[in-house]
């Protein structure tokens, strides 16, 4: 049975080199956040979400109000995957790199600093203290481990690091026709691309991917690699399924590609599930129309847990059904009548033994983490970004 988990990097706030407190502010006015986090929740019985400084949390006790969030926690609706670091390219041959910065003697930490590289309850404490004034001293604390005992650590080593995001984005990019070409072209056409060597990365410098579209070689390369941790967070969480930035599901065919699976297999190995015209009661949420009351008045109701359960063995050829199953999950007519329509599209995958007979007794041979995984059953659904483009519009 495939997962009732989404590990959603879209909920994930991406923080960078500057204050976090920009980038969390922008995240709590987006109205896309906040409609995707509530037709999340009409589709998944658990989003896990990715965080490195926990304002998430914060954010969300602000958006659904302190009660449901606890709420959601109690029944484990709501999860939060503490990374323990961010993801970064650096200069002088170093390339990807997980970074965390350590406070200097001269000059301490300001409190956000310390909610991005402190440990995890430390985090939670103190976004609960700037995010959310209101609490008190000893419901935060109560608070405070509550979130923690619902949040858990992405955990691996240097080792496994280096190869599975490291080697392995490297590896995407130069096996990749379309993505070898682009990352040619944004390093102005070398003979020879060094992808630990990227042009405009000084020797002492540090890049982190940005918002504002790939227009560098490096940002390319850190795009492949968060939708590898993106991944390796999937499989290491429950086996579960994956919010993936655009492109996502082609790295996917390519990885199968390098383990030499037939092209013939490859072709059932990932089906298009597209939910088309269906209401967008996040649009509702987003624009104040509806509330995350009412959403989780539906997301309660027997027809809405009902159909997160279909969802989960869905395949490509049931659209049809699931469009009308969703449709009745929402209720009454009068709830769903005015709302704008909302494509939802999957990209669904099999286990590698499902396309290739007699994978599973070859599984030592496969030196790849991702391959193993559906080797061994592993065959995650993966929710494709419909909102952000992989490139920046022409202007």
């Amino acid at each position: 049975m495939r997962s009732q988990t989404i590990v959603d990097t879209r909920l994930s706030v991406a923080l960078d080199l500057d204050t976090s407190l920009k980038a969390n502010s922008f995240f709590f006015m987006d109205p896309l956040a906040r409609a995707h986090l509530a037709n999340q929740l009409l589709i998944y019985d658990q989003l896990a979400i990715p965080t490195k400084d926990f304002a998430a949390a914060a954010i969300f006790i602000h958006w659904l109000g302190l009660k449901e969030f606890e709420r959601l926690l109690r029944s484990g609706s709501l999860a939060f995957l503490h990374r323990p670091s961010l993801l970064g390219y650096a200069g002088n041959g170093n390339g990807i790199s997980g970074f965390i910065i350590q406070p200097s003697k001269e000059s301490g930490f300001a409190w956000w600093q310390t909610a991005m590289f402190g440990h995890a309850e430390q985090a939670i404490e103190i976004q609960l203290r700037y995010w959310c004034p209101s609490i008190g001293v000893k419901q935060r604390s109560s608070l405070t481990q509550l979130i923690a005992s619902h949040s858990h650590g992405v955990e691996y080593d240097n080792d496994f690091f280096m190869k599975n995001i490291a080697h392995e984005s490297y590896t995407d990019i130069m096996q990749s026709a379309e993505l070898s070409a682009w990352a040619s072209l944004l390093s102005g056409n070398p003979r020879k691309l060094d992808l630990k060597r990227v042009p405009g990365v000084a020797p002492n410098q540090l890049k982190v991917l940005s918002s504002g579209g790939i227009t560098e070689p490096a940002e390319l390369v850190l795009h492949v690699a968060e939708t590898n941790m993106a991944l390796v967070m999937g499989r290491l969480y429950h086996n579960s399924d994956v919010w993936v930035p655009a492109g996502g599901e082609l790295l996917l065919r390519s990885k199968l590609q390098r383990a030499k699976v037939a092209p013939a297999a490859l072709e059932n190995f990932i089906s298009l599930l597209d939910l088309e015209g269906v209401p967008d009661p996040g649009a509702a949420v987003a624009s104040g129309e509806k509330s995350f009351a009412d959403i989780l008045r539906i997301r309660g109701k027997r027809l809405s847990r009902r159909f997160r359960k279909w969802l989960r063995t869905a395949d490509s050829g049931s659209a049809r059904e699931l469009e009308r199953l969703y449709v009745s999950s929402l209720g009454r007519k009068s709830f769903y009548d005015k709302l704008p329509a909302q494509s939802l599209r999957f990209a669904l995958t099999r286990a590698a033994d499902a396309v290739l007979p007699g994978a599973g007794a070859g599984v030592e041979l496969v030196d790849s983490f991702f391959v193993r995984g559906w080797v061994e059953g592993y065959s995650p659904k993966l929710f494709l970004d419909q909102l952000r483009k992989l490139r920046r519009s022409e202007s």
